[in-house]
């Protein structure tokens, strides 16, 4: 009896849990969603220097490329049931989202190439920094650490950057690069 119920069983378990993954998740984004989000930190991407060349103010051998999204509708839900708790909250959404550098040509103040450090000893990721209104919306502040092999006071070029959330969809940046270890942190 065992036997013949036992094939049954199986196909309504992988019927079941088949019909479940089609179902949307409240914390899965939509494809629609996932590029709102790309395109928003595409669309604010700039090159800044870090905190430590502003304060320093010495040759440096790293910039920042910064950006920001408006949150999430499950992030926003998010962070309102952890308001409700004690700890502190940090948006996921920045975890997947992935980074590539496809393109860099970047010269220093003397006109020399200045080279990138090795990404996949180093490898770039998003950081999350504070969170902060623009536009009357709540944005997640991020941004992406580059390193170089040489120091520079100027840096002036271009890169291009390719954004991926996991395995959904992707954006190539191209991000004109004009900084100096004289420029406030933007």
């Amino acid at each position: 009896m065992m036997n013949r119920l036992f094939p049954i069983l199986v196909s309504a378990i992988l019927f079941s849990n088949c019909h479940n993954d089609s179902k949307p998740t409240p914390d899965r984004m939509s494809v629609s969603e996932q590029q709102a989000v790309l395109d928003a930190l595409g669309s604010h991407m700039h090159p800044s220097i870090t905190d430590l060349t502003e304060a320093k103010r010495i040759p440096a051998n790293q910039f920042l490329l910064a950006s920001y999204y408006p949150l999430t509708q499950a992030e926003t839900k998010a962070m309102e049931l952890a308001s409700k708790q004690q700890g502190s909250f940090a948006t996921d959404l920045a975890d997947e989202i992935h980074c590539t550098l496809t393109h860099v040509e970047l010269r220093n103040e003397k006109n020399e190439e200045v080279n990138l450090m090795d990404t996949v000893q180093n490898p770039l990721y998003l950081q999350r920094f504070g969170l902060w209104d623009y536009d009357h919306k709540l944005c997640q502040n991020v941004g992406v650490m580059i390193q170089t092999k040489q120091f520079f006071s100027k840096l002036k070029g271009s890169v291009q950057l390719k954004l991926q959330i996991d395995q959904g969809p992707e954006k190539l940046i191209d991000i004109p690069i004009e900084i100096s270890i004289n420029d406030t942190l933007k």
